[in-house]
């Protein structure tokens, strides 16, 4: 940024601000955003889901649009959603999803409708709440429900199973090779299903490849063809696949696009016929109309709700990459930063937001929400470790009393229990705090 001041004359005496000032920035429009009034109305639809755990903590988000605002014929943007609510926990339960509805309910008015996944927790809490607000609609989301209902079939197919694991087998010696460009996916640990579509696009351009490929300077087909030459025997199952990848894409986008209204099963019906489709998928198929029938039950011509949390996945990966590393041990305040991107941002709110929002209300609600992050906590201990070099292990008084304060700060019981260090090691710690940190902690 300083090189794009000194190239514009007129900016040429400005200094770049620092990295930390811009998170600060970030965090306070996130913050904004979340905290100010929200518009009262009658027919607020509401997204709701829980990011993947990151360290012992999980992000539920609840972010909105009323029925009035929904785009036609596209999919949402970030930038149409209100921030709603934001809660940092470690366990996640019905009750607290009920009571995060209520309070959203409270701000906002009336929810006409919620949109999830089907996770018990989640059903459980949206079910008590419509205890108190019968008139609220719970859709389910789609992509989540092709995924599951994909997985059904796929995981009864023998075929399925071997090919994946000769997938699995091929990428690892393919690795080191030099076609590694054309490795199969990465496998997906969690809602692996989510992301099938991939894995079978491959299995396609690897099979177009073998059979027309000839070897250049980019490609070698003849290593290609030792690497895979299983691939083939796999030919009318990895077309049948792409049949149900392609109907599932096919609800997915319809509903992404068009929401959910009361003649979107007959939509689906009508967007499948394109798909030359044997037997063998029209159970896919079947099930899908009927779960899209389900879902717009008593829907009026005219309504239109969310039928899918894609976008608030999409919000979790923005999330993620926010964190950065940090990612494998929780939360930060970056979090905040994050929220930023949620909704319409424009020099009205960043002006607002900048001078309204304080620093000290920040960390009040980092502290409330996160709790101490693993980055501050290691920032004590390497400070506890410096106080140790500092006095000494020696024996006196004023040393003892050093180190007995440096202790108490980073909380030692706290720090054990978080960092499950094994007995061994906290009774050593008792002896030889500094030589523990050094060699399990700080990694010396």
């Amino acid at each position: 940024m300083q090189q794009v001041f000194e190239i514009i004359p007129e900016t040429a005496s400005y200094t770049a601000p620092s990295r930390t000032t811009i998170k600060r920035w970030l965090q306070k429009v996130g913050y904004y955003k979340l905290k100010r009034q929200k518009t009262k109305a009658d027919d607020w639809i509401v997204i709701i889901d829980a990011s993947i755990q990151m360290g012992d903590q999980k992000c539920l988000l609840f972010i909105g649009i009323q029925e009035s605002k929904l785009p036609k014929n596209r999919a949402l943007k970030v930038d149409d959603m209100v921030l709603l609510g934001l809660r940092v926990v470690s366990s996640l339960n019905s009750k607290l999803i009920t009571e995060e509805l209520k309070k959203t309910a409270s701000s906002i008015g009336t929810i006409k409708c919620i949109c999830s996944d089907q996770g018990s927790d989640m059903v459980r809490g949206i079910k008590d709440f419509q205890m108190i607000s019968p008139k609220t609609k719970h859709v389910c989301n789609t992509a989540h429900y092709v995924a599951n209902a994909l997985k059904a079939i796929l995981e009864k197919n023998e075929a399925w199973k071997k090919f994946r694991e000769s997938t699995t087998q091929s990428r690892r010696k393919m690795q080191n090779s030099k076609i590694s460009g054309a490795l199969p996916p990465s496998p997906r640990t969690k809602a692996r299903f989510m992301n099938v579509d991939s894995l079978i696009e491959w299995a396609s351009d690897m099979l177009i490849l073998l059979d027309k490929g000839v070897s250049s300077p980019e490609i070698n087909i003849e290593e290609l063809k030792r690497y895979l030459e299983w691939l083939p025997n796999y030919r009318t199952e990895i077309h049948y696949w792409n049949r149900l990848v392609s109907v599932g894409a096919t609800a997915r986008q319809l509903v992404r696009e068009q929401g959910m209204h009361y003649d979107i099963d007959y939509h689906f019906e009508q967007a499948v016929s394109g798909i030359s489709l044997g037997a063998r998928e029209l159970p896919y198929v079947d099930k899908i109309t009927s779960f899209l029938s389900i879902q717009s039950r008593e829907m009026q011509i005219g309504e239109r709700y969310v039928g899918s949390t894609e976008i608030i996945e999409t919000f979790f990966g923005k999330l993620k990459y926010t964190e950065g590393e940090q990612t494998a041990f929780g939360f930060t305040s970056l979090v905040l930063a994050a929220m930023a991107c949620i909704g319409p941002t424009n020099f009205e709110i960043v002006k607002e937001s900048i001078t309204s929002v304080t620093e000290k209300e920040i960390n009040s609600w980092t502290k409330e929400e996160i709790g101490e992050s693993v980055q501050s906590q290691r920032m004590k201990i390497k400070k506890y470790v410096r106080d140790l070099r500092a006095v000494g292990l020696d024996s006196s008084s004023q040393a003892t009393s050093k180190i007995n304060s440096s202790i108490e700060k980073i909380e030692k019981a706290e720090l054990l229990e978080r960092l499950k260090l094994k007995p061994y090691f906290a009774e050593k710690m008792e002896r030889d705090f500094s030589g523990i940190l050094e060699e399990k902690i700080m990694g010396f």
